[in-house]
Formats: C-alpha cells, structure tokens, sequence
C-alpha cells in the first residue's frame, strides 16, 4: 500500500491552488481543497457538505458561518473546527456566485460540491480524488492521496507549534503515536529539532 504524505511546503500549496483555479470549476476546486487543508475533515465527510452548513442568516444577510460543525461518518464523532477569515471569504465568494438562486430564497439544502447530476447529490469521492490527484501530479508530487489534505491540516499546526494532544483531539485520533505517524514526521524533522536545541 502506498504511504500517502501532507504538502509539507507552503509552495507546494500556492502551486496546488493556482492549478486548482484554472479551467471552469476552478473557484470550486480551491475551494474544496482549501476547506481540506484547513481543516481536519476527510473527503467522505467534504463531499457531504450542504450550504447549510457553511452559511447562515445574519440581520437578514447570508453569511459565512463561523464554524464548520460535523459528525464524522468514519468514526461517529463530533468535530468542530473554526472558519479562518479568509476561507470564510472564498466559501462567500464561491457560494454567491454559484448558488445565487439558492441564497436569495434561503435554500440551503443544496450540497456545496454537487455532482455533475445536480444538486441533489455530493460529488462522487472518486472524482474529488482525480482532482486532487492530477493537479499535484502537475506540479511534480506523487505521493499525494485522498487523506493529504488532512495529514497537511495536522502537519501544518505541528509545524506552527500546536501541541500534539490538539492535533490529536482535532484528528480525532486515539494516541499521540498514530498523529505522529500520521502526519508524517519524518527522521529529518526530528534531527532538525534536535540541531536547532544546540545548548
């Protein structure tokens, strides 16, 4: 089985977006991948997304929601992860221009990524891995599987400095071990660690 690993550089990330961008459902595709990377969400539980969980109503306005908010079809769990600034701008961004009907009558049972059937059912999985799939493969990475998004979501925090029980209670993960491992901490991460002590 192949070992699937996280973006582990922010240029890897730029580039994913800019090619995700191109060609007529590019405004979905960052969006999708952005929610991904952003949080701990695996594309089972992406692809079921509705309007009504990102938006909501706001003195008469409809607006991004503060939080995304799931129970995980894996695991049954709880999650609830913080919408950052700035994805709460592209999933406005996104949903104006692509549900404008739906906003305007307050319809939002509609799933964010539908099918190509419409919008009484999610994206297959299948295809938001073939998106995900060619567009890393266009910027030379092909280590790249459905769980990269989240695995660079929980990389990323430990990168910044988040404890690993908060990675490992946001990856709903049952020891400190299997985040670890998850993310991907390679040797070379644990060397510079212990270079960059020098004491």
């Amino acid at each position: 089985m192949k070992i699937v690993e996280p973006f582990r550089d922010k240029k890897q990330i730029d580039a994913m977006k800019a090619i995700l961008s191109s060609g007529k459902m590019g405004q979905r595709n960052v969006l999708l991948f952005s929610i991904g990377i952003n949080t701990a969400y695996r594309i089972s539980d992406l692809r079921r997304l509705k309007l009504s969980d990102v938006l909501t109503i706001s003195r008469d306005r409809v607006i991004a929601k503060d939080r995304l908010e799931m129970k995980e079809q894996k695991t049954g769990k709880h999650n609830s992860i913080i919408i950052s600034n700035k994805l709460r701008k592209l999933i406005m961004e996104y949903c104006t221009e692509v549900f404008s009907y739906e906003i305007a009558n307050r319809e939002f049972d509609h799933y964010l990524f539908p099918s190509q059937k419409g919008t009484d059912e999610p994206m297959k999985r299948q295809t938001l891995w073939e998106i995900l799939s060619n567009a890393a493969k266009s910027i030379g990475v092909s280590n790249i599987g459905s769980h990269s998004m989240r695995k660079t979501f929980g990389y990323f925090l430990y990168k910044n400095g988040t404890s690993i029980e908060i990675i490992q209670d946001l990856l709903n993960h049952s020891s400190q071990r299997e985040t670890l491992r998850y993310i991907g901490i390679t040797q070379e991460d644990k060397d510079t660690a212990v270079i960059s002590l020098d004491l």
